[in-house]
């Protein structure tokens, strides 16, 4: 992680003891040169039964520094459905994941608790189901990583749902180095 660049603003307004002019904004640049670098993703997912921690987002733990999800969960055979707002940050290590989930609104009965967890390094987003039926999740996510993308990303259109691009054999584009 690049460190941050304080610029110095002397003791008194114009006392001639701060940073020049042109050092000051040389540090500036640098500040949001190091800010964190986003990708945004839609994707569907379906939970089957009420089996605890099923997986409906995952993403490499290398490139997540933390990241807010948008889920809207539904039942396709009632009205049934519930959106929730989650805000996660992996810690330094790498291998856990704290999250907060709120804003939940719901339509019928709510259909499903979150949790989250880092496992074969990755974050992953899970769904406990509280019904026995199929659940589609509508998952918008932004997620923040630091650095420059690394390989492996998906690539999709912007504002498009499961728009991730692949080629007539299937195989998914992504980011390379």
């Amino acid at each position: 992680m690049a460190t941050q660049q304080i610029i110095n603003i002397g003791t008194l307004p114009n006392d001639g003891e701060g940073d020049p002019l042109r050092v000051a904004f040389g540090k500036i640049n640098n500040n949001f040169a190091n800010l964190f670098a986003t990708f945004v993703n839609t994707s569907n997912a379906y939970t089957n039964g009420n089996t605890a921690g099923q997986v409906i987002f995952e993403t490499p733990a290398n490139t997540f520094t933390q990241g807010q999800f948008y889920v809207r969960s539904s039942d396709p055979g009632t009205n049934d459905s519930q959106a929730s707002q989650i805000y996660a940050q992996i810690n330094p290590d790498g291998d856990a994941v704290k999250f907060t989930c709120y804003g939940s609104t719901f339509f019928g009965g709510s259909l499903t608790k979150f949790d989250m967890d880092v496992l074969d390094g990755n974050v992953r987003l899970l769904c406990d189901p509280l019904v026995d039926t199929a659940i589609f999740h509508f998952i918008s996510s932004q997620v923040m990583y630091q650095g420059a993308p690394v390989p492996g990303l998906n690539i999709q259109l912007d504002g498009y749902v499961d728009s991730v691009m692949s080629t007539e054999d299937d195989f998914d584009i992504e980011t390379e180095q």
